[in-house]
């Protein structure tokens, strides 16, 4: 927002553990435009300091995605050992560095190993061996390079019987495929929501142009946010 670097990257949802809701509530505070999304396998790995063991680590440390992906794991693990739920596995990794305890891990990834000097106790221990996380490449300018196939729009709906239903009518009419659709509260209105779409329809197809027109006419433009169009790698 403050225009310090041309990019950002986020993660959006993740195939073990779902969507990453803090990442959509942010759509609602703040600006900006969807410009690439990426898949990426995510291996997650117990790390520690050099000489430590499994039988000694009494708290874990990393973000909640990746715990919610190695649920299975840290319930394997004795009762005593604590969660501590960080920005990110990164700096789970740097706070076990840094600590005077020898008790403590982090769950990250192999690069934070290697970063910070340390030991991989045990590798691997997602609850899924095909656990993906997908990113997307945000912008504060709208920019849609070639080959864009995919567009990603927020809606919000009137507070009445059948609101969703005609949008995605209007979807189906179109012959437009649904990848995703997720709904967060608002937090300034009671029991309304605002609805994230993603579409399966490249940026210069006319079926995306009668969209956006057919959805203008019945909800107003305060009402959507055309986050932007893309490619996804």
């Amino acid at each position: 927002e403050r225009g310090e670097c041309r990019y950002g990257v986020l993660p959006i949802e993740n195939s073990t553990a779902g969507s990453v809701k803090k990442v959509y509530e942010l759509m609602l505070k703040h600006e900006f435009h969807i410009v690439r999304s990426v898949r990426i396998k995510i291996d997650h790995n117990l790390l520690a300091k050099k000489g430590t063991k499994l039988s000694q680590i009494k708290e874990i440390y990393s973000h909640q995605q990746a715990i919610e992906q190695c649920s299975k794991f840290i319930a394997s693990l004795p009762a005593d050992v604590k969660v501590t739920c960080v920005e990110n596995t990164a700096k789970a990794a740097l706070m076990v560095a840094m600590s005077d305890r020898d008790d403590v891990a982090s769950i990250s990834s192999r690069f934070c190993a290697e970063q910070y000097a340390l030991d991989t106790i045990e590798h691997s221990i997602q609850d899924n061996s095909n656990n993906q996380t997908r990113f997307i490449c945000i912008s504060n300018e709208l920019e849609i390079f070639p080959g864009a196939d995919k567009t990603s729009l927020m809606l919000i709906t009137p507070h009445k019987p059948g609101s969703l239903y005609k949008i995605l009518s209007r979807f189906n009419s179109l012959g437009i495929n649904l990848l995703k659709l997720e709904s967060r509260p608002l937090p300034d209105r009671n029991f309304e929501f605002m609805f994230y779409f993603d579409l399966d329809v490249p940026v210069y197809s006319d079926k995306l142009s009668l969209a956006i027109d057919q959805l203008v006419q019945s909800l107003g433009t305060n009402n959507i946010k055309y986050l932007g169009s893309y490619r996804e790698a």
